[in-house]
């Protein structure tokens, strides 16, 4: 899964604009039990409270910042090439949204799980609705 930190337990992900619980769901493969209550307590922890980056810049930031990219820059305090990863993704997937992540949000930490060598490239796609 491809996070930018940017803070402690702040980070940057990508999601797609149409994700919800069922698909998050459905498409782990969790249909009862423990798994079930495990990947829907992942996805509250990932979703529940993430702002959409572009929705916080349009709404609140606009006035302050001339683009979209100064903002991600100066905002977040991220190098200029980090940035310019940021942005080329947004233009090359266009229904991919970047979310403002805080990874305590919701008082559970699953970063180890998510990020680990066996299941980040799967919680990647299921960001972004590749499965």
């Amino acid at each position: 899964m491809k996070r930018y930190g940017y803070d402690v337990y702040r980070y940057l992900i990508f999601a797609h604009k149409d994700l919800d619980i069922d698909y998050f769901i459905r498409k782990s493969g969790a249909t009862s039990g423990y798994a079930l209550e495990l990947f829907t307590r992942i996805f509250n922890s990932l979703m529940s409270e993430s702002m959409d980056v572009s929705y916080l810049y349009e709404t609140y930031y606009e006035e302050e910042y001339p683009t979209f990219e100064s903002f991600i820059h100066k905002y977040y305090e991220l190098e200029e090439d980090i940035v310019k990863e940021i942005m080329d993704e947004l233009h090359a997937f266009p229904k991919i949204r970047l979310y403002d992540y805080n990874a305590l949000s919701i008082g559970e930490n699953f970063d180890g799980f998510i990020t680990s060598d066996e299941l980040e490239s799967r919680f990647d796609k299921l960001l972004r609705m590749e499965i």
